[in-house]
């Protein structure tokens, strides 16, 4: 059990402000036993032990550790030595050693308390209460009067389960400071430890009595009797919180959360409204509520309708906050409302446009919607701002390419492609869009040098070797290597009508006509009947089997579709293939 923080947390905090006198009164006394060391061996001794104080200083703990050892060779009692050992070794992770170190300190300076305070918190991270104890004892005992050393003692004694002495110590100091949160609360838990929850209710009482106007209080005698299973006096307890501060948002989600282990969904959401709609109510635990209903639609879609609501009354609470409009934009998306997402997301950044993350959101959305005029502007005002990161280079120069501003993308993903580091799937995004521009503009050697190398940083991208392999089929170009990636991807791909055509293709411009038959079959029954591309292609490879009335039948069909390019429609014109 770990109740007890502030005792440690004041040793740790006044070993930090001692241990630079530790060091040097505490080697002046070492080194100056000339029974044991010559003179030689001191000055030795403290050229080595400031040596590794310094490297100490400069955070070098593992040079530090190894002149302290060296400096031990030379004065193997110095407990200064030990001490700051233990410390490093603690501070490193090393608790085995960091104990030894600290029981070495503490052996060759028995009266110094700092060193047990060190000791005492090796033993708290290692969970020896029983040494834990014993230490702190003798510490207390030697400074009784000492209110860090009492409280610490307390800490000691929850942690070996002796609750009822923790509690005569803390009511000691009580007596001593006063009533006050601290003192209290730990009492409070402990007895909660002790299965005495009406001990603790009075402790709470106690400050109630004390301090009549911090009404947070009653949330923690409500939460006791709902420990209790006492249900009926919680709900009381709440709603004299109620009445006694009803601006105190806190309540309404203590009171939420009651209702809703009840059962009590409707009094619940009733709770949460007024909690969201309050805007003293700190915006984390909103954003916190939210959270929890992104999960819970997962599994209950119908919950959006709250989440929504949530969020307006949010919203309205804190109008100029940047996190609620990026949490409610993200919310629409969820829900499927893109436009007024962007609406938000766009008001998110206006506030505040120091978020990576509502910039990168922004981004998806208006690519998803396909507004790439906005998309390009967003993008370049992203790279302005944050100018390392190759995400809004990429999305600069998609948004370029889609607007057939080839050479700004071309200049957007080449430097976007020269920020990634270790990153093989971006980096992989960026060489096959890089392809595609290339493509576009018929620089064929560099389109298929960007392909290639997509491929080495995402070896089974299905997307880069299928565009890759279609555009060589188009070009009638190292067909070996365009099957060789189509057949892959429709490994890693099956039943892909869009890649089960490319394979077709290839096979048609290699002149293999049966086999461009099946693949082509294949696609139209893996959906490709829908595809004015496919369903044309189906024509051709029919006339190059001497089906001339079939191919004119699927060409006007692929017409029917949405094919409207000038070669197809001069084939259903003159019932046959250019050329031919």
């Amino acid at each position: 059990m770990r109740i007890f923080k502030l005792g440690i947390g004041i040793i740790a905090f006044a070993l930090l402000l001692s241990a630079c006198k530790i060091g040097s009164k505490t080697v002046a006394a070492n080194v100056s036993s000339k029974a044991e060391l010559s003179e030689k061996e001191q000055l030795d001794f403290a050229y080595l032990f400031f040596d590794a104080e310094k490297e100490k200083i400069l955070g070098n703990d593992p040079q530090a550790a190894l002149k302290f050892n060296q400096a031990l060779r030379l004065n193997p009692r110095s407990a200064a030595t030990h001490y700051e050992l233990s410390q490093i070794y603690l501070r490193t992770g090393n608790a085995d050693l960091a104990e030894i170190s600290g029981l070495q300190a503490v052996k060759f300076d028995p009266e110094n308390t700092w060193y047990k305070l060190s000791l005492a918190s090796v033993y708290e991270q290692r969970g020896k209460s029983d040494k834990l104890l014993e230490l702190m004892q003798e510490v207390a005992k030697s400074a009784p009067d000492n209110f860090d050393n009492q409280y610490s003692l307390a800490s000691a004694l929850a942690m070996s389960g002796k609750y009822d002495e923790a509690i005569k110590i803390l009511d000691k100091l009580e007596s001593q400071y006063g009533i006050n949160d601290e003192f209290s609360n730990q009492k409070k838990a402990l007895y909660l430890q002790m299965k005495k929850p009406e001990k603790a209710i009075a402790e709470v009482r106690k400050l109630i009595e004390a301090f009549p106007d911090e009404y947070s209080y009653r949330g923690m005698i409500a939460e006791i009797y709902e420990e209790m299973g006492e249900d009926d006096l919680a709900l009381k307890e709440y709603e004299e919180l109620v009445k006694a501060d009803p601006d105190n948002a806190s309540v309404y989600f203590s009171l939420a959360e009651f209702y809703r282990r009840k059962g009590d969904n409707a009094r619940s959401f009733d709770a949460l409204k007024k909690a969201m709609a309050n805007p003293e109510a700190e915006l984390d635990l909103k954003l916190q509520v939210l959270g929890s209903y992104y999960v819970l639609m997962e599994q209950f879609p119908e919950l959006g309708a709250q989440a929504l609501e949530l969020c307006t009354l949010m919203i309205q609470a804190h109008p100029e906050s940047a996190r609620a409009h990026g949490s409610y934009g993200e919310l629409l998306l969820r829900e499927g409302k893109a436009t007024e997402a962007l609406t938000e997301l766009e008001t998110a950044l206006r506030l505040d446009k120091s978020s990576f993350g509502v910039w990168n959101q922004l981004l998806m959305v208006l690519n998803d919607v396909r507004n790439f005029k906005r998309m390009e502007e967003v993008a370049a005002e992203a790279m302005e701002l944050f100018p390392g990161s190759p995400m809004f280079y990429l999305y600069h120069g998609i948004a370029a390419m889609q607007q057939k501003n080839y050479t700004k993308a071309v200049e957007s993903l080449e430097a976007g492609a020269t920020l990634t580091v270790a990153n093989n799937p971006l980096s992989a995004q960026f060489y096959a869009s890089l392809g595609d521009c290339y493509h576009a503009v018929k620089e064929h050697s560099k389109s298929d040098a960007a392909y290639e190398k997509a491929l080495t940083f995402d070896a089974s991208n299905t997307y880069v070797m299928n565009n890759y392999a279609y555009y060589l089929s188009l070009r009638k170009e190292k067909l070996d290597r365009a099957l060789e990636l189509s057949t892959r991807s429709n490994e890693l791909t099956p039943n892909s009508s869009s890649f089960i055509d490319t394979k077709a293709w290839i096979y048609y411009q290699r002149a293999e006509y049966d086999q461009a038959a099946i693949w082509i079959d294949k696609a139209l029954e893996a959906g490709g009947m829908k595809s004015p591309t496919i369903v044309e292609h189906k024509g051709d490879i029919l006339w190059k089997q001497g089906k001339a009335s079939d191919a004119l039948d699927f060409w006007k069909r692929a017409k029917e579709l949405g094919g409207a390019e000038p070669e197809l429609l001069k084939k259903i014109e003159t019932g046959r293939m250019p050329n031919e």
